[in-house]
């Protein structure tokens, strides 16, 4: 369980994980858009990056404060589709 304060958010996934490691997210709603660039475990980064572009994840998020409008992704519940579509969810944690 997540120790310290952060925002549970039910997100889409816009824009899965670049080479440079951040990923686009927006609230089921349409309401808010998340630039994640930085994840608080190598697991839920690892997770994040598998995850396909329309992918539905239930996701705690911090402000990074210093980075203008970035967040760190700090926790997810359930896991993430790896394919659209996809039954079968990759759960956390992720071990390769």
């Amino acid at each position: 369980m997540v120790t310290f304060h952060t925002t549970h958010t039910p997100c889409i996934i816009d824009r899965p994980m670049n080479n440079h490691g951040a990923l686009t997210l927006s609230e089921i709603t349409g309401q808010r858009t998340f630039q994640v660039v930085e994840y608080a475990t190598r697991e839920v980064r690892e997770t994040l990056a598998m995850a396909a572009a329309g992918a539905t994840v239930r996701i705690w998020l911090e402000p990074l404060g210093s980075r203008g409008d970035a967040w760190r992704a700090v926790d997810i519940e359930g896991g993430v589709e790896t394919h659209p579509g996809d039954t079968e969810l990759l759960g956390q944690p992720v071990t390769l």
